[in-house]
């Protein structure tokens, strides 16, 4: 049981997930992106433009997103909602079940240890 439980915390521990950050405005997402480098809480970060579709309206977003270890999160969430607030930012993660052995390695050496 005991064996069982540490399996399962250091699997959580290298439990990797892809954050999403969504809002209206390329150069805040750059400066989200930037801010994110310099945390240590990625080592990279994607900016993608795209169009939202409703039943009235196409709204532009942007999306930045980035893979980073799970147990960052909760802190990564706090610190962008409060660094960078705005009632369009919305911020999600999905959880990651393969990555290559040599990136998840990249990862887990050079983002912030939790």
């Amino acid at each position: 049981m005991v064996l069982l439980q540490l399996n399962q915390l250091l699997e959580s521990q290298n439990s990797m997930i892809i954050i999403d950050i969504i809002q209206p405005k390329e150069d805040v997402a750059i400066e989200i992106s930037k801010y994110l480098i310099e945390k240590r809480y990625a080592i990279q970060a994607h900016i993608d433009t795209n169009t939202i579709l409703n039943s009235t309206e196409g709204l532009k977003t942007i999306r930045l997103f980035f893979v980073t270890k799970a147990l960052l999160f909760d802190l990564i969430y706090k610190d962008i909602s409060e660094k960078f607030y705005s009632d369009e930012l919305l911020i999600y993660a999905t959880p990651v079940s393969h990555i290559s052995h040599d990136f998840g390695e990249m990862l887990r050496m050079k983002l912030k240890a939790v």
